[in-house]
């Protein structure tokens, strides 16, 4: 890698323990995407993802030192990686004071003010959608311009004080945008797992942002319509956008043919929005005859929809294998309050029981919040029922998460009910909402126990028994579960405990 003016990095970080070396190290869409961006008008970039590529901080920091890049950036949607990224920004500024550094992603985004004032290694943090921004933004950092004009960027002013220009419009024809630059990245690294989902996968997504404006969601902010108030505010409104199903297809086709890349992981906030969309891209697939299998976030309503209209009739025979859906709570009254108004309990458990019936090889996800203001103990029994119910091949249980930016986020900070801003602790696991009947230990505890309750052996059985892309599914889960409680019991800690808990890669400061 040399002759290179601009450096995309995604530093090394830890994981859960569940996802390990070969099982869960997913392409970064961020990355090629502005990489693509950047090499279609003439600037000269590379990319590092060091987890899939074992690289440690010592071999980053050389490698960097090496290739004396004018520009580094990273982004983070997740608060729990941002030290990382600071971390990394240190690292470039002890190199060379003069190698510009510029963050950027959700968490970045919606705390920029508070981090160019905390921390001096970062020059500028870019805020929404990033090509157009980001391309400005170098452009002009590389021939000495001005950045007061250039929509989208959070900066210094002479006097230190930050300063955030107004936002930037969507991009409106996501066609317009190249095929992201999988090829700066080490594509044969990724989905190395025999038996996981991602197995010989790539993430690809064909839209951006979301119809939906839930409170505790960070991913449809990213991408929403900002606008400026009088008061300097940003103010979001949900927007979705979408690439053509041909130039999506071009995409599928470029990861199938070029890097063997047969399971595609969808990372659309949600993918099942738009039925013709659906309809005319799974007629574009089955025409082709290209094999491929699908993960995908979809919406229980646009499910049943869609299998109204035959579209998801026409989504499964094209490939759609593994399905997510945020189950959320069992109460119709917290969709509500969780600007979730179009879902409800009834709607979720027909959902499921039609996949079941109608598509029974389809893996079916699901997702639950807990540590909601006014949860008890005998709210997490009904969490419980409800998901033993539904009965999805997987139900995560996760304390709700005050993701900057979002309304949840807002109202918690405002009131007091956060328990702590160490965004090392912002794990998807650690209660951060103070709850009025429950402290954060309970809630902690009570979450553990969903999991624990809601496995069993009879759960097992079945999914052994299930169709041969369950059954893989069931035996990875086996396979790291034995390894993790076989390492906790020699350490002499709890097990499942365990499962919870960040861990260092072994190569992690290499």
């Amino acid at each position: 890698m040399s002759n290179i003016d601009v450096l995309l990095v995604s530093p090394p970080r830890l994981m859960w323990p569940y996802i390990n070396a070969y099982d869960n190290f997913m392409v970064p869409q961020n990355l090629p995407c502005l990489a693509a961006y950047l090499r279609q008008h003439g600037i000269k970039v590379g990319i590092i993802d060091c987890m899939p590529l074992k690289m440690g901080w010592k071999t980053l920091i050389k490698t960097i030192r090496d290739i004396r890049p004018k520009i580094v950036a990273a982004g983070e949607n997740h608060a729990l990686y941002s030290g990382e990224v600071v971390k990394l920004f240190r690292y470039v500024k002890n190199i060379s004071k003069q190698i510009i550094t510029v963050a950027g992603g959700t968490h970045f985004s919606f705390l920029a003010e508070d981090y160019l004032r905390a921390y001096p290694e970062i020059d500028f943090i870019v805020y929404g959608e990033g090509e157009e921004t980001f391309l400005e933004l170098c452009l002009s950092a590389m021939n000495g311009g001005n950045f007061s004009k250039i929509r989208g960027i959070v900066f210094r002013l002479e006097d230190g004080i930050p300063k955030r220009n107004p936002p930037r419009p969507l991009i409106k024809d996501l066609d317009s945008l190249p095929i992201p630059a999988y090829d700066l990245l080490p594509m044969d690294k990724y989905g190395k797992s025999k038996y996981l989902f991602a197995s010989y996968g790539s993430t690809i997504h064909h839209s951006r942002g979301c119809t939906s404006s839930c409170k505790f969601c960070g991913f449809w902010i990213q991408m929403a319509d900002l606008k400026m108030n009088e008061s300097g505010e940003l103010e979001l409104r949900p927007k979705w956008r979408t690439k053509s199903p041909e130039r999506t297809f071009e995409e599928v086709k470029y990861l199938v043919k070029k890097f063997g890349r047969h399971f595609l992981v969808w990372v659309d906030d949600t993918f099942n929005v738009d039925p013709k969309w659906s309809d005319r891209f799974s007629d574009i697939v089955l025409n082709s005859g290209l094999k491929t299998r699908w993960y995908c976030f979809m919406r229980a309503d646009y499910i049943m929809r869609d299998e109204k209209l035959g579209v998801m009739e026409k989504l499964v025979k094209a490939g759609l294998i593994h399905i997510s859906i945020g189950a959320e709570r069992p109460f119709d009254s917290d969709f509500r309050n969780l600007n979730k108004g179009f879902y409800g309990r009834e709607l979720l458990e027909s959902c499921v029981k039609l996949i079941r019936k109608k598509y029974p090889h389809v893996f079916i996800q699901t997702t639950f919040i807990t540590g909601l203001r006014d949860d008890t103990r005998e709210t997490f029994e009904e969490i419980l029922r409800f998901a033993k119910k539904l009965s999805p091949d997987y139900a995560g249980f996760h304390p709700l998460m005050p993701i900057p930016g979002t309304e949840v986020w807002k109202e918690a900070k405002q009131k007091g009910w956060i328990n702590t801003e160490d965004y090392n602790l912002y794990d998807l696991s650690t209660p951060i909402v103070k709850t009025e009947n429950l402290s954060a230990e309970e809630v902690e505890e009570l979450t553990y126990m969903l999991s624990r309750r809601y496995v069993s052996l009879p759960w097992f059985i079945k999914g052994i028994l299930g169709g041969s892309y369950r059954r893989r599914m069931y035996i990875w889960w086996l396979i790291v579960t034995l390894k993790i409680t076989i390492s906790s019991l020699l350490n002499l800690k709890l097990p499942f405990n365990e499962y919870y808990n960040l861990v260092y890669p072994s190569w992690y400061n290499d």
